[in-house]
């Protein structure tokens, strides 16, 4: 009678064991499954699979649609790719080289705000190649910081030459500098020759890699604040007793830079008959940073500016 009492107790407690084990079983499969679902939903809603690209601004952002044939969009604080269009293709980048210019000037000249003379040395070849200037006549005093806005905001190519003669002390020896910057950041299909952005077959870029430079560059908190400044008042100088005032020449395009659920903030145009019309933009949208390069739209100087109407184009598109 005992023995059969504890082979029923025996069967009952094995019963019991198996159906905590089902039920634990049952309860792990779950937990996987319900895990499982979250991360893909995550997946799908934050990332393209197997490309590592945010699906919430690749699916959204058409840079089919922009008149430019060369674009890439990252975004500015991971440098991540969220859409291209033949960004990894060759092309001449013009006045965006004056983005590694500044940046390179800035990081080599310890005091920004010491006064130099500017050179005569090289206004004769500005003048020959027809290269844009902010203003600064040879001989006349001026101040390094002024000439990164300079650079940057009006394109002046004197401010890039004098930059590079400051830094360096030769516009040869600066580019060295620029090249050794873009081999640091990892760019391979990049090169320079010069500080201004004049045409020359063997300076060259990419989309991809000039958006590149741009998401290093604003990083930096003095080119963060030279970039995004529409316009730029120089003091009195000995040969400007009144000032004189710089424009941005993406800003001076806008009636507004305002886009959905943001604005674009920054950026820096370039043109050359061999480059066409090429822009490195920034806009923060949404609390959030996105950089645009277009390049290649081939147009008059003085035609509609519809590389500017790119940016707003693909910038758009991001916002709800």
């Amino acid at each position: 009678m005992e023995e059969r009492s504890k082979k029923r107790y025996s069967r009952r407690n094995h019963r019991q064991t198996f159906y905590v084990c089902l039920v634990v079983f049952f309860l792990l499969v779950a937990i996987c499954v319900f895990v499982t679902m979250f991360l893909y939903r995550s997946s799908e809603r934050g990332r393209v699979p197997g490309t590592g690209e945010p699906a919430s601004v690749i699916h959204t952002v058409d840079l089919e649609l922009l008149d430019s044939p060369y674009a890439i969009l990252l975004d500015a604080d991971t440098g991540e790719v969220l859409s291209s269009r033949r960004g990894e293709e060759k092309i001449f980048p013009a006045s965006m080289v004056k983005i590694m210019t500044v940046l390179t000037a800035i990081e080599q000249i310890e005091d920004l705000d010491r006064k130099i003379t500017m050179s005569y040395d090289y206004y004769d070849m500005l003048y020959e190649r027809d290269a844009s200037r902010a203003g600064f006549e040879p001989g006349e005093e001026a101040v390094i910081r002024d000439l990164l806005y300079g650079a940057l905001l009006p394109s002046g190519a004197e401010c890039c030459m004098e930059l590079a003669v400051q830094a360096a002390g030769s516009e040869s020896a600066f580019t060295e500098l620029m090249n050794e910057r873009a081999r640091s950041l990892g760019l391979t299909q990049t090169h320079f020759t010069n500080c201004t952005g004049l045409h020359n077959d063997e300076q060259y870029s990419t989309a991809k890699e000039i958006a590149q430079i741009l998401c290093e560059a604003i990083k930096n908190k003095t080119f963060y604040q030279v970039f995004t400044t529409p316009s730029y008042t120089v003091k009195a100088t000995d040969l400007h007793p009144d000032g004189f005032t710089f424009w941005s020449t993406m800003f001076k395009t806008m009636e507004s830079s305002e886009v959905t659920d943001g604005k674009i903030v920054g950026g820096k145009t370039g043109y050359t008959d061999e480059a066409g019309r090429c822009l490195a933009s920034m806009a923060e949208i949404d609390g959030h940073g996105y950089i645009l390069v277009t390049a290649g739209w081939a147009a008059e100087p003085r035609t509609e500016q519809y590389h500017v109407n790119d940016a707003f184009l693909a910038y758009n598109q991001i916002g709800d």
